[in-house]
């Protein structure tokens, strides 16, 4: 066994430069597959962030646009607020109004009905019936026997 164990101790020293140089060779194909590898992967990254690049300047247009028609949409809901406001107002003072006028007509039929009640003369001229020649003035048509165009007045100039 010792005998083995010269011989290749002597194989090596005697072949030192050989595996020398067999191992600068490994460390060189190592370097240059490693500087290989890191330059398509750097390549790969570099390819990546351009295209992700891009990816976020369509983004943050879209997102600058949709930006500025959520500040249009803003805009155009205050003005409809307003406009709400206005109309509800609106709205109030006419039902007021309506109140208003639906209280005064019910005071007046409840003044005919008191009249009515009260006053058998006033009763008895609002049982009248209304002469034709009168109706047309409260229909408020054209009476009969009377002409627009009648300088002196229609009926009434020829009373005269």
């Amino acid at each position: 066994m010792a005998s083995l164990i010269s011989r290749v101790g002597s194989y090596v020293t005697g072949n030192a430069r050989l595996f020398i140089e067999y191992i600068l060779i490994l460390v060189i194909i190592v370097l240059g597959v490693y500087g290989t590898v890191a330059y398509f992967r750097t390549k790969a990254l570099t390819d990546t962030t351009m295209n992700l690049s891009e990816k976020l300047g369509r983004v943050s247009g879209t997102l600058d646009q949709q930006v500025t028609a959520n500040a249009d949409q803003d805009k155009a809901i205050d003005e409809l607020k307003h406009l709400r406001e206005i109309d509800s107002k609106a709205l109030g003072d006419l039902h007021n109004e309506l109140d208003k006028a639906d209280n005064k007509g019910q005071a007046l039929r409840d003044k005919v009905r008191q009249l009515e009640k009260t006053n058998a003369d006033a009763k008895a001229l609002l049982d009248t019936t209304v002469p034709a020649a009168l109706g047309c003035v409260l229909d408020g048509q054209p009476c009969a026997g009377s002409s627009g165009n009648d300088p002196n007045g229609g009926a009434a100039g020829k009373a005269r």
